[in-house]
């Protein structure tokens, strides 16, 4: 509380120096005002600290700092100049070099949030349209391949098609036949298709032994079945490089569990 009379005392000297009839103005009357009822305060026995203020009792300190605050604010907008050179003297009795104004700190934080806001609204669009577009991929796939079926990890199976699309395209691109130098062999009859895509148990048990190859079409059906069998443990390309005998041993062992 003393140190504030002496700020005040300080403040009213230099308005004094820098205002004429500085002594006339109603802000001198206000500091002298706040002067004497700090040191009526301080006149004043001591009281419980938690006690509100009696009426005619005078205010707490920081209230009279508000107070004061507030009045040379006012300098700010009214008299520039003198707000400049009041503050100087102010922040040398403070040993600081700026101070920052509460409002211009409010405006900026402010100012910050809107920033902030906008750019969380970019970035949920953006979400959304990425969001779009991998729905969009993943709904094509598996109308492309329908063959394998959805499971939690859609990405894990998005991959999985795009393979099982490429090792369709590959086992379809490669030569049916052999060829000599110097004439065709005859191809050997194709396999009977058993009814569909899907071949029945006689034929993949024969093709687990080794007796028999799958056609193109039970090799694709089949391929795709494994990968869902064995819980995408493999790839169509590997599927395929194990052979025929392989694929059909994981379908016909996966089969007898589920019977079991």
């Amino acid at each position: 509380m003393k140190e504030l009379r002496n700020l005040l005392i300080d403040c009213r000297i230099e308005l004094r120096k820098l205002v004429r009839d500085f002594h006339k103005t109603e802000l001198c009357e206000r500091i002298d005002a706040a002067m004497q009822q700090l040191g009526n305060a301080k006149a004043a026995p001591a009281t419980d600290a938690s006690a509100a203020p009696a009426a005619g009792k005078q205010p707490p300190p920081n209230q009279v700092a508000l107070a004061w605050q507030t009045v040379t604010r006012d300098l700010k907008f009214s008299d520039p100049a003198l707000f400049d050179a009041l503050s100087k003297k102010v922040m040398l009795r403070l040993e600081t070099k700026a101070m920052v104004d509460p409002a211009t700190e409010i405006h900026e934080l402010g100012k910050t949030i809107t920033d902030l806001q906008s750019k969380q609204l970019k970035q949920d669009k953006t979400f959304k349209a990425l969001e779009s577009e991998r729905d969009a991929l993943l709904g094509a796939l598996a109308m492309a391949v329908p063959e394998l079926s959805d499971g939690k990890d859609r990405v894990a199976v998005a991959l999985a098609r795009i393979e099982w699309l490429k090792a369709a395209k590959a086992a379809k691109a490669a030569p049916k036949s052999p060829r000599t130098t110097g004439e065709r062999k005859a191809a050997p009859p194709p396999e009977p298709e058993d009814g569909g895509p899907a071949p029945n148990d006689t034929m993949l048990k024969a093709v687990a032994a080794g007796t028999r190859k799958f056609t193109d079409t039970h090799r694709e059906w089949c391929v795709g079945e494994a990968m869902v069998l064995s819980g995408f443990e493999f790839t169509p390309i590997e599927l395929i490089q194990q052979g025929d005998a392989a694929i059909a041993e994981i379908i016909v062992q996966a089969r007898s569990k589920t019977k079991a």
